[in-house]
């Protein structure tokens, strides 16, 4: 009985293990609310790369990585960005605001709320979290927290 529950324990980790990291090779299903009230969702991405990034309006660490993103948005003109954050649009219309995100067609700004659907789904625990996709739609690589931007541009620029 105890072989039988062993092979059970182990069989429900490698499959929970399996499926976790299937889930994260598509994006996050998502719906969010854009700065003008308009909804968004991953359904309305048009097909190509795609970068998600999880940031809060409030985090140092994400608003140094949208400085230099602007700096060096060459590397994100053919792809379409899509920044999601959990912060009300009270936080989020001054942040679009001051880094005038507004004006780049292939960037779009929303909330998800207190839905955190993105969140859980990727298992984020520090910000900013970044999600590159390639143009068939797999994962190629995250990056969580604090990361040297210049890695990032370099995946980047490879996709």
């Amino acid at each position: 009985m105890s072989r039988k529950l062993i092979f059970l324990f182990f069989f429900l980790i490698v499959g929970n293990l399996a499926f976790s990291q299937a889930v994260q090779n598509k994006i996050a299903p998502f719906q969010i609310r854009l700065t003008n009230g308009q909804q968004f969702t991953s359904s309305q991405l048009a097909a190509g790369p795609v970068v998600l990034i999880y940031f809060s309006p409030d985090c140092e660490h994400c608003q140094n990585f949208t400085k230099d993103m602007i700096k060096n948005f060459n590397v994100f003109t053919n792809k379409q960005v899509v920044m999601v954050t959990f912060q009300a649009m009270d936080m989020l219309k001054p942040f679009v605001s001051q880094y005038n995100l507004g004006s780049y067609s292939n960037v779009k700004v929303g909330t998800e709320g207190t839905s955190y659907a993105v969140q859980r789904y990727y298992q984020i625990r520090s910000f900013p979290y970044i999600a590159i996709y390639d143009k068939s739609g797999k994962l190629v690589k995250t990056f969580e927290g604090e990361q040297p931007h210049a890695e990032i541009f370099k995946t980047l620029k490879q996709i």
